[in-house]
């Protein structure tokens, strides 16, 4: 396979080998890191209803689900070893499975960030509190952009869509905006009728929100990586952002 750095990836980048055996072992193996990204979606979505809904059965849901991701991992690791063990790839292929497996561990940690979410919810769901509306209206805000970029990482992942992962580079100023707005109606909670301790509670799920979408813009930084063989961490978002659509991306 031949690399053709910064030009757009015409066909799939795990397919064209002459052993018939290599595409289908990486396909495979992106395939099994896709099952747990959904998977880690589902759970996302479910933890923020468990939250918006005050439902204790919906929290203990994502609880007991939270092993699959786990054992999803678990299967992508030994699958990347037994890949590099026997095709032991190098150039373009190295650079597709170390970053599907720093793409599984972006999965796994933010399916962690759901299940904190619906251990944060069961903490309080015996409190009196409620969930007054403009906290309920900003947390589905922030909830909704999170996960809206998470699940573009997903798009982005099954086909190492540069133009999908510059998509979430470009929520990432509104992710941070609602996040402060939600920090600023937190901070004052006794206004809103918060109680301290609730107050805390949501804050802790704002942060385990936040960083959702902040896995999600990891995992678009390596799909870049694969696609045109660039490192772009710590590159200026705006100046990355217009150069690879002045590319085309």
């Amino acid at each position: 396979m031949n690399e053709q750095e910064g030009k757009h990836p015409s066909t799939d980048l795990t397919a064209g080998h002459t052993v018939r055996r290599y595409d289908q072992e990486l396909a495979r193996l992106r395939t099994l890191i896709l099952q747990m990204g959904e998977h880690v979606s589902e759970q996302g979505r479910a933890a923020v209803a468990a939250l918006l809904n005050e439902d204790d059965c919906q929290a203990y849901r994502v609880l007991d689900r939270e092993p699959q991701i786990d054992y999803l991992s678990l299967d992508a690791d030994e699958e990347i070893f037994r890949l590099i063990v026997r095709r032991q790839p190098t150039a373009v292929d190295l650079r597709i499975v170390l970053a599907l497996s720093k793409i599984a561990a972006e999965y796994e940690r933010a399916g962690d960030k759901a299940a904190r979410i619906a251990h944060q919810v069961l903490e309080w769901i015996e409190e009196t509190d409620v969930l007054v509306e403009p906290v309920r209206a900003s947390l589905q805000a922030l909830g909704e952009r999170a996960l809206g970029m998470f699940e573009r990482s997903l798009r982005a992942v099954a086909a190492f869509d540069v133009s999908q992962s510059l998509g979430i580079f470009e929520d990432e100023p509104d992710l941070d905006q609602e996040a402060r707005e939600l920090r600023e109606l937190l901070n004052g909670s006794a206004q809103e009728g918060l109680s301290p301790r609730y107050a805390i509670t949501l804050f802790y799920c704002a942060q385990a929100l936040k960083h959702i979408g902040r896995h999600a813009s990891n995992i678009a930084e390596l799909v870049i990586y694969v696609a045109i063989g660039q490192d772009v961490r710590y590159r200026n978002r705006e100046i990355l952002i217009e150069t690879l659509r002045h590319r085309g991306y």
